[in-house]
């Protein structure tokens, strides 16, 4: 079993996308910082995929910045550039993630709220505070 588990702040907003039987897929990167960062590098981009329902529920709650938990494991895929070299790479398949941010620093926007009325009227120069009943 290879599980890994990355905290770290999402690197771009994330985008489902769909396949043609209707599954989700959400690609995006993770920037997660170094607990002991060199001169030269102190964060590390991984990428991740997500399937399902749990790509949607990124997608809907999720926005670049936003700090975030994954439980993934890793996959190592290999392509062949046009030039013939060889390239493997790890990328990382999501199975669950937990919310780092409360509700308003994650900016999820809430409903609308609507306009109150506006009955108030303006008191006039020279009333006493005492007659107002929220005093």
């Amino acid at each position: 079993m290879n599980n890994t588990i990355l905290y770290g702040r999402i690197s771009k907003d994330i985008e489902c996308k769909y396949s043609q039987s209707g599954v989700a897929r959400a690609s995006f990167g993770l920037a997660v910082n170094r607990k002991y960062a060199t001169a030269d590098k102190n964060v590390d981009f991984f990428n991740i995929t997500a399937f399902g329902k749990k790509a949607e529920v990124l997608e809907r709650y999720f926005r670049k910045g936003s700090r975030i938990v994954i439980y993934c494991h890793p996959q190592q895929e290999q392509y062949t550039r046009r030039d013939g070299t060889k390239v493997d790479t790890v990328s990382f398949i999501l199975d669950d993630f937990d919310f780092v941010d409360s509700k308003q620093e994650s900016k999820i926007q809430p409903e609308p709220m609507p306009v109150p009325n506006d009955d108030f009227i303006d008191v006039p120069d020279g009333v006493e505070d005492e007659g107002l009943p929220f005093n």
